[in-house]
């Protein structure tokens, strides 16, 4: 005698076996009310031959849409479900098969119809009609496109009029129970466990989910003559009800509020961003910071579908080695660090694509690299992106080489050259808490922002504020400012603008530098880039770079065409800490430089476009974001004064800058 059961939960290996249906073989309508956690898996099945060999038909679960699949002997059809399910939901898919015909509607969306081959329109069952997957999945999966059985539950299924119940026939308990309708057989299956959160009240948004010991062994009919009782047919476990907090909260009901400068993840943790999409079709890069503290994880993945396969990145932690894993679609390359990593240390990788070679950098380990297989070169990224882990109820899952999600610290993310803030840039987020860094106590007062930098950290402080911890005001009588290498002064007044857009541009400006490389001036819709043109990331749009490379002024300048590049070579080296002076010219494509009074330099941008277009500020000394990445060119360490536009316009660098950052005075 099993126990009672209303409402099933599979766990992607469970099935339960019911009679082979009766009187179906020409007209089926069924509604089923399921709750999915992932988006694969087998709904229901049922056929002629146990592989599905002849008639069948079929309901599965193919990234997180429905598909309903027949066959009457003489050649298949399919249906998919127009809208993809709800995941942690209840969802209803009602279909009604006619013959050839099928009508499917998911929930209350729009219905479709399709039609099978051939001129055969009955189907014959001999086999049991399996729900949530079957006891000869393996066999089954050229037919059914799935290789798993449902994640979630069932709590109604409906065939002709004829409501099926999760548990055997009792006739003394319930005489009104045909063995038609109740089940044969069954493997794994659990009580579903939504009521456990019936009495759990999750604070600020957070979401309540059950979670549940390993499903049970087999269970199986014995034969007659096995001596042994058998187990009971479904054996529920007790609910656990957890509480999976929003980014920023934590405590067993999401009722502590955090402060996540550094985001820790706890196993069962993750953050979302949005997609790479189509910013990596030929060229990717990946930089992260972290503190693992096992040697397991999955640190990061994105991929294109939702059942693992064709193309997808990840980076992940197999036994102590860090591995970067990429597929472009014709084969998968897996590169693996040299050495291990030490759990508890701060370390730092990098990850670099271009085409089909890829470059693996951890720590000061040697560059490990190589080639993706097959003959495609585009990465088609379209899913989201995640960090720590991919949750077991999104409707993406992997197939990776390290299974477990990650537990310990991540402080730094880039991708393609650009840092990306891990709480305020994630789209969302579940069981983050905050990692204990320097950071978290939040060290930096007067609005100043920490960075971190392994275990230690800097302050980033706002203008008028300066010292390792931004407590100090700067006197402000002075108004030629000084820059640290960390610093920048921003501006997007559009009187400023106007005199930097458009078709031509008159400058003049004086500086003092004491290293050899740093950014005087920026401004544009794209990247910076170096002097060299070494881009960080997609092809930017129009833009301006003024500064220095290895002593020397460089301007570097793109109208939509094509970059510039130009380094004055006219004078001695800039970087000696004296005074400087800069004037430079642009007219339509053509541009000239002075520096010190010296000769000319001139320099023409390619293609036909002469207006330089604006979608940002205007930066002196540095920007908001200056990428580490290689190429870029780092933040100046000195003075400016006296700039200058439209030969008299004068913009006084305090008092008309929107925001500044570490800035002092010379």
């Amino acid at each position: 005698m099993g126990v009672h059961i209303e409402t099933a939960r599979f766990h992607g290996s469970s099935w339960v076996g019911f009679s082979p249906l009766r009187e179906a073989y020409r007209d089926v309508q069924l509604t089923l009310e399921f709750k999915p956690e992932g988006g694969e898996g087998v709904l229901l099945v049922s056929g002629e031959n146990d592989d599905l060999s002849g008639d069948f038909m079929a309901a599965v679960l193919v990234g997180a849409y429905v598909e309903f699949r027949w066959d009457c002997g003489s050649g298949a059809g399919s249906v998919r479900s127009p809208e993809a399910v709800t995941l942690g939901e209840w969802n209803r898919l009602t279909v009604y098969r006619h013959r050839w015909d099928v009508w499917l509607q998911l929930n209350d969306g729009h219905h479709v119809q399709g039609r099978s081959e051939g001129l055969f329109s009955r189907i014959t069952f001999r086999e049991p009609l399996y729900v949530g997957g079957s006891n000869n999945l393996t066999s089954l999966a050229p037919r059914l496109g799935v290789t798993d059985g449902l994640r979630g539950c069932v709590r109604r299924l409906q065939v002709n009029d004829h409501v099926y119940r999760f548990r055997r026939s009792d006739p003394l308990r319930e005489p009104n129970l045909s063995a038609d309708y109740a089940a044969l057989d069954g493997w794994g299956i659990t009580e579903c466990i939504g009521d456990a959160c019936s009495e759990v009240e999750c604070q600020h948004g957070g979401k309540c989910v059950a979670s549940t010991p390993p499903p049970p062994t087999a269970l199986h009919n014995q034969s007659s003559h096995t001596t042994p009782t058998p187990p009971p047919f479904f054996a529920p476990p007790t609910p656990t009800p957890t509480c999976l907090c929003p980014l920023g909260y934590s405590g067993e009901y999401c009722e502590k509020q955090l402060n996540l400068e550094v985001p820790s993840f706890n196993g069962s943790s993750h953050l979302v961003f949005p997609a790479l999409g189509g910013s990596v079709l030929s060229w990717l890069e990946v930089e992260l910071v972290f503190r693992a503290a096992s040697t397991e994880g999955v640190l990061l993945y994105e991929g294109h579908r939702s059942d693992g396969t064709g193309d997808f990145i990840a980076l992940t932690i197999a036994q102590a080695h860090v591995l970067f894993t990429i597929d472009l679609g014709s084969g998968v390359l897996t590169l693996r660090s040299e050495y291990p990593i030490r759990p508890g240390v701060w370390h730092w990788a990098r990850v670099s694509r271009t085409g089909r070679r890829a470059w693996l950098y951890v720590d000061d380990q040697p560059v490990v690299s190589g080639l993706t297989p097959g003959g495609f070169t585009m990465l088609s990224l379209s899913h989201p992106l995640y960090l720590g882990g991919v949750p077991p109820t999104s409707a993406t899952q992997p197939i990776l080489p390290a299974a477990l999600p990650f537990t310990g610290c991540v402080q730094k993310l880039a991708l393609n050259g650009r840092p990306v803030h891990l709480v305020s840039g994630a789209v969302s987020g579940s069981n983050v808490a905050s990692c204990d860094h320097p950071c978290s106590q939040r060290p930096c007062d007067n609005g100043g922002v920490c960075d971190p930098h392994g275990a230690s950290y800097s302050c980033r402080c706002p203008l008028g504020f300066k010292d390792a911890h931004c407590q100090s005001r700067v006197v402000t009588q002075a108004a030629t400012p000084s820059f640290s290498g960390r610093s920048f002064l921003k501006y997007d007044d559009p009187e400023i603008l106007k005199r930097v857009s458009g078709d031509k541009l008159h400058l003049w400006l004086r500086f003092r530098s004491e290293a050899p490389d740093g950014l005087l001036m920026w401004a544009g819709e794209g990247h910076i880039t170096s002097s060299l043109g070494g881009l960080l990331g997609p092809p930017p749009g129009d833009s301006l770079t003024l500064g220095l490379q290895d002593g020397r002024l460089s301007l570097s300048y793109n109208l939509g065409s094509g970059f510039a590049h130009l380094t004055y070579n006219n004078t001695g080296r800039l970087d000696d800490g004296q005074w400087h002076t800069v004037r430079l010219s642009r007219y339509e494509r053509e541009a000239r430089v002075w520096v010190d009074g010296g000769e000319v330099g001139v320099v023409l941008a390619p293609g036909d476009l002469v207006q330089l277009n604006l979608d940002s500020a205007l930066f002196i000394g540095g920007r908001e974001v200056t990428p580490r990445s290689s190429g870029s060119m780092p933040g100046l360490r000195g003075c400016v004064a006296d700039l200058t536009l439209a030969t008299d316009y004068h913009v006084d660098l305090i008092t008309q800058a929107a925001a500044g950052q570490n800035i002092d005075y010379c």
